[in-house]
């Protein structure tokens, strides 16, 4: 082996043990990162004194063809005193202008809305991206509905002769989430018993979900 290549090798070496090394450092960083941004977003959607556990750390995981697309989204559970008060879900809109929103949804035990916000989108800006909460309060009308039937026909846009207001110039974007948080609503409230029985798949050993990442393409706080 010539001296060049002996350099090279050592410092693709010495390359590797650094990207590792602040790999680990960054690591625990990073986790915390996440759940700072993950606390928010619940905190959001469900107000904080209304519970005592550690919601971040208290989820089941779901699969489901009524959740939007086939992945494992997760469902965060916030309970006081033992009892279950709100689930937040993520969830998926399919069918947006420009592709999948994916959004975070709290259900409350009585089965109303407590709160939605979208995780993440690709939407036209200035036109779909008022689903976002740092451009528009139109996600906070979903807060306090509930769903008379599955065939409630109040839940869809006012173009649909619907209870939600859509955008200027943009109606495919609201429609979508309108749908997805309608369907989303329904399987909770066909399966919440089932769901509620599974067990905890959060904790510490478990904090890599598989469900949707909360990204913050679409910030969901000002």
């Amino acid at each position: 082996m010539s001296k060049n290549t002996k350099i090279l090798a050592l410092f693709a070496i010495a390359c590797t043990f650094a990207v590792g090394l602040v790999s680990e450092l960054t690591k625990e960083r990073i986790k915390q990162q996440e759940q700072k941004y993950l606390l928010k977003t619940l905190h959001s959607i469900i107000e904080p004194s209304r519970y005592d556990n550690d919601i971040a750390n208290d989820c089941i995981k779901i699969s489901a063809p009524e959740l939007g697309i086939n992945k494992v989204h997760t469902a965060y559970i916030a309970r006081k005193a033992g009892q279950v008060i709100a689930v937040a879900m993520t969830s998926t809109a399919p069918k947006g202008y420009n592709g999948n929103i994916d959004f975070i949804m709290a259900i409350n035990n009585d089965g109303s809305v407590s709160g939605v916000r979208v995780l993440k989108h690709q939407e036209t800006p200035g036109l779909g991206d008022k689903i976002e909460i740092r451009k528009s309060n139109w996600i906070t009308s979903f807060t306090g509905k509930r769903m008379l039937s599955e065939d409630d026909s109040r839940w869809a846009v006012s173009k649909d002769n619907g209870m939600f207001d859509q955008f200027t110039g943009a109606t495919i974007t609201p429609r979508a989430i309108v749908d997805g948080v309608k369907n989303t609503l329904i399987y909770f409230t066909k399966n919440k018993a089932s769901l509620l029985a599974r067990p905890n798949a959060c904790g510490e050993d478990k904090l890599k979900s598989t469900s949707t990442p909360i990204k913050h393409e679409a910030e969901n706080e000002q």
